[in-house]
């Protein structure tokens, strides 16, 4: 009996959630005709899927079972990725965190600003903070006055998950992961 494929299963997550971020990221309602609160669904989706992704990469756990290295390493990832960025990653994983300590720094807060779309300039007022706010010009989310820009993590999570799709074909010795159902656009989305 050989011994269970941990770091394969653990590619092929990568290569699952990168498609679900992929699948979350074309469906930003980016217009906001869906309403706000749909545009920030997907955007959630998106980076809760980034997050998965990004704990699976960097692993210690996974690591383990591959002689200390990392799926990262072994998808030879470049070490330029925003999502390995310490301030990414923290964002990303440790929203609570980021939440509590921002409010707190700020002090006076006059306005908490929530679920806005479109130029943040149009928003802003003296003692304003914003809790989410999205700017589909520059395809920028806002997260306590932290600002990520989603196309560039979204084209790192697609070679990311190109990566993983060929590590795949060239090594895996489980019977081949059934591919993503396509699913059609929704309404607004531009997928």
């Amino acid at each position: 009996m050989r011994d269970f494929p941990i770091v394969e299963i653990g590619i092929r997550e990568v290569a699952t959630y990168s498609e679900f971020a992929d699948f979350a990221y074309r469906h930003i309602d980016r217009r906001g005709g869906q309403g706000a609160q749909q545009a920030f669904f997907f955007i959630h989706s998106f980076l809760a899927h980034c997050s998965t992704v990004a704990r699976l990469l960097w692993s210690p756990e996974l690591a383990a079972h591959a002689r200390g290295r990392t799926i990262a390493q072994t998808l030879e990832l470049p070490g330029n990725y925003h999502i390995d960025d310490d301030s990414v990653r923290e964002m990303l994983e440790h929203y609570d965190r980021r939440l509590a300590r921002g409010l707190a720094a700020r002090g006076e807060v006059g306005k908490v600003l929530d679920f806005t779309l479109g130029d943040r300039d149009a928003f802003e007022e003296e003692f304003s903070v914003f809790l989410r706010h999205y700017d589909s010009s520059v395809d920028t989310l806002t997260l306590m006055e932290e600002e990520l820009n989603l196309q560039r993590l979204w084209t790192e999570i697609d070679d990311i998950g190109a990566r993983a799709k060929r590590w795949l074909e060239e090594n895996a010795v489980l019977a081949e992961r059934p591919a993503f159902p396509s699913i059609p656009p929704l309404p607004g989305g531009e997928g």
